[in-house]
């Protein structure tokens, strides 16, 4: 009997909290700077097992006061042993931030908020606490959004509590740089505080969660809001940052970068000019975005690829061959601009390449086979997931359509525009793209191969610690794509290019014929948008953790 696999492991205790802790080193680091006087009044909103009330506590005197949140009494416990013998006295609240929060607000603003809030994902997020951490975040002008990361409310809320002239230092997830929900925070900040810096790092400083972290340090807090200064510094891991230089000192010297509300804080890392000129292009109305000429939606949701997709012999022995649609399921099968009948022969040879597409026919015709096929699904429990159990009929796979193209959603080297000339669709883990009726497809997608395209895809997407970048539909409708200047491309030879796995060659054709002789950037100007490129997705994919004596140190980057 054939056993389906389930997607998703069940999350440990440590990810349902978020409890990832930061070493030593790296909060004496941020308490240094955040910390200007030992009679400082600081507050931990999720001190955790004390790594950063250790490091509080060794700065301040008798005269200083600690104010510690944590919501495990377990941790709690451990933190206290840790700052056993403080100086400073210490209010202790075993209780979730967002329930201590409005009598905090209430009774007193910090000097300084430092900590590292846990990294709590929005189907994680207990529906009470993100309800509490939802009003406050109202009461103070802000519109969370439903999908949002529990660090958010943290650090909107501890913003907040700041005195006038305090500072917020804190590690946080690198999806402060680009994701949408946290569009709010990145144009709040500048608004909120003088200057804020943003120090990012090339290697992992959580290599267990493959989660990529920033280190943020708001100074100057202030009511009236006004345009702040952002600054960017870059270290090649957390050894190298402590090792290059005090905070202080880092940051002071930091050059000043503005982004415009489009544009994502991954782009504050680039250099001048090629943060210039992709700022102009993205301004640029003669230059269109995906969305305009294209819809990108997700691939097929099923509820459990294992069962839903099927080989061809399978297929057959099912007698469900009136009943499949071909699939693909893997951006690897995806080499060029075009994915035709041979492409899926040649996929499906080596992979399941149906999908089962039941929806509308009538259960009691539906041959033996596939009748079994369904009782063996419910006997393993494939209806009882939540995508199936919430359909009328739990096999009844929705939106099956066929699309015009097909868009990666998770990108190693940069996205490509695909033509389904193979009649295909495709799972979630490829986007498909209705194009407009008036728009060549095969032109679009070839037109989508050039520096500026995929520059715009590492600003607009967000990155993990594998190094992997992802666009949501929305991200890839506002992809800078510039059709309008494709008349010359030659597709035939883009696409040759990309199946001899020369996607520098093929990007290097769009770039002369579409941004220099097309749009009419200077020669320099298009060596600044593939610099930006090169730049970012290097960025990227050097995000892992290596051994330190497999690495060259660069040490620390102003930006």
């Amino acid at each position: 009997m054939q056993a389906f696999p389930k997607n998703k492991r069940e999350p440990t205790d440590q990810k349902l909290r978020g409890g990832y802790y930061t070493p030593r080193p790296l909060a004496d680091y941020l308490c240094k700077w955040a910390i200007r006087t030992p009679s400082a009044k600081v507050l931990e909103p999720s001190c955790g097992n004390g790594n950063f009330l250790s490091a509080v506590a060794s700065m301040l005197d008798e005269d200083g006061r600690i104010t510690a949140v944590e919501i495990v009494s377990g941790e709690i416990d451990k933190a206290k042993q840790a700052v056993n013998g403080a100086s400073a006295p210490i209010e202790w609240h075993c209780a979730s931030f967002f329930d201590t929060a409005p009598e905090l607000l209430k009774r007193q603003r910090y000097d300084a908020v430092v900590g590292n809030p846990p990294f709590i994902r929005f189907q994680y997020f207990k529906k009470d606490e993100r309800e509490s951490a939802f009003r406050l975040m109202e009461a103070y002008g802000y519109h969370p959004n439903g999908l949002a990361n529990a660090w958010i409310a943290f650090v909107q809320l501890s913003t907040e509590m700041l005195r006038d002239g305090g500072r917020l230092a804190m590690v946080l997830p690198a999806e402060l740089l680009q994701v949408k929900y946290a569009a709010e925070l990145r144009y709040r900040l500048p608004m909120l505080f003088k200057d804020v810096h943003i120090v990012a790092f090339d290697e992992l400083v959580f290599p267990q969660i493959q989660q990529e972290v920033v280190l943020l340090l708001a100074e100057g807090k202030r009511r009236a809001q006004a345009g702040g200064q952002l600054h960017t510094l870059s270290a090649s891991n957390g050894e190298d940052l402590l090792a290059a230089s005090t905070a202080s000192a880092a940051v002071s010297h930091a050059p000043t970068r503005h982004a415009h509300r489009e544009m994502k804080w991954t782009s504050l890392f680039l250099e001048d000019d090629e943060f210039h000129v992709l700022d102009e292009c993205s301004r640029d109305k003669e230059l269109h975005r995906l969305g305009q000429l294209a819809d990108v939606d997700v691939g097929i949701v099923t509820g459990r690829n294992s069962f839903f997709v099927v080989s061809d012999t399978e297929s057959r022995e099912l007698g469900a061959d009136e009943y499949v649609l071909d699939v693909v399921g893997r951006t690897s099968a995806l080499k060029s601009i075009r994915f035709d009948k041979e492409d899926l022969a040649s996929y499906g040879a080596s992979n399941p390449s149906k999908l089962l597409n039941l929806s509308g026919a009538d259960d009691r015709s539906f041959p033996i086979g596939v009748q079994g096929y369904i009782r063996l699904g419910e006997e393993q429990g494939v209806d009882r997931g939540y995508k199936c159990r919430i359909r009328a009929r739990w096999f009844d796979v929705p939106s099956a359509y066929v699309p015009s193209a097909f868009l990666y959603r998770q990108i190693h080297r940069a996205p490509l525009l695909v033509a389904n000339h193979a009649g295909a669709t495709t799972t979630d883990t490829i986007h498909r793209v209705k194009v407009n009726r008036d728009v060549c497809t095969d032109t679009l997608c070839a037109s989508a191969v050039n520096s500026l395209t995929f520059a715009w895809a590492e600003v607009s997407g967000r990155s993990y610690g594998g190094g992997v970048l992802e666009l949501e539909p929305s991200e890839a409708e506002g992809l800078i794509v510039p059709y309008r200047f494709s008349k010359d491309i030659d597709i035939d030879y883009v696409d040759k290019q990309l199946r001899a796995g020369k996607l520098d060659r093929a990007a290097e054709h769009g770039d002369d014929v579409m941004l220099r002789r097309g749009y009419g950037l200077s020669r320099a100007d298009v060596l600044r948008v593939r610099a930006a490129w090169n730049r970012l997705r290097s960025r990227r994919q050097g995000r892992k953790h290596r051994p330190r004596q497999a690495r060259e140190s660069n040490g620390i980057r102003q930006r």
